[in-house]
């Protein structure tokens, strides 16, 4: 949850365990990020005001406010979802399921929401290195986040799924620089399909992690449709 204060959006219990308040507060916030992200991906970041967010939340602004210091700290929000994502899939390995595999679900579920429109890729990006605070903030949960993720490379390597002649941390580290990559070149030129550009970046990512072809054929999957909308249908 985002404070005056602090940087810590959405860090609350799950709903099924949280107090009737705290369940409320995480809705609230959880309506406002929805609405924001729709407005953002529509008419991007630079153009949407907080007058417009808190209208298409039904909230008030000062309720706004009580949530996020600003709508560049609405983007933190996304940063602790994308958290939960990891941690899921990381309990996926651990319950058998091949890493190659593993890492695919995972890169396709990180891209969804950045991958909704290349407006959408553009204003995260242009919101993350505009506010230092949040981008101090993304890279320390991105530090946090490599550390899951270099765990699922640790047990694929461990069980023979992939190549253990990279450390599991700098596997990680270039897996995350593979997604952030992928989803700015099709957010300067999105004339490619975003499905077809991360299929790419996954199959190079797996030759260099020495996945075999047959643990690869996840990589060949669809991302859902919402993650590969041309640059038209923001127009």
């Amino acid at each position: 949850m985002v404070t005056r204060t602090r940087l810590h959006p959405g860090r609350t219990p799950a709903l099924a365990g949280a107090g009737r308040v705290q369940r409320r507060r995480q809705e609230t916030s959880e309506k406002i990020f929805i609405a924001a992200v729709e407005l953002f991906s529509r008419k991007g970041f630079a153009h949407t005001t907080v007058e417009e967010i808190t209208k298409a939340a039904d909230v008030g602004k000062g309720t706004f406010f009580n949530y996020f210091p600003s709508k560049e700290h609405v983007l933190g929000y996304l940063v602790s979802r994308q958290q939960g994502i990891v941690r899921e899939h990381q309990a996926l390995a651990l319950e058998g399921m091949k890493s190659p595999e593993v890492l695919t679900s995972l890169g396709r579920s990180l891209m969804l929401l950045p991958g909704k429109s290349p407006q959408m890729a553009r204003s995260l990006i242009s919101a993350f290195l505009g506010n230092a605070e949040v981008r101090e903030y993304i890279m320390r949960e991105m530090s946090v986040g490599r550390r899951w993720i270099a765990e699922i490379i640790r047990l694929g390597q461990k069980r023979g799924e992939l190549s253990d002649e990279l450390a599991p941390m700098e596997a990680a580290r270039i897996f995350q620089r593979a997604l952030m990559g992928t989803v700015l070149m099709w957010a300067l030129d999105p004339s490619s399909m975003l499905e077809k550009q991360f299929g790419g970046t996954m199959r190079t990512l797996f030759n260099g992690l020495g996945a075999s072809p047959i643990q690869r054929r996840g990589v060949r999957g669809k991302i859902p449709p919402t993650a590969v909308k041309r640059e038209r249908t923001t127009k």
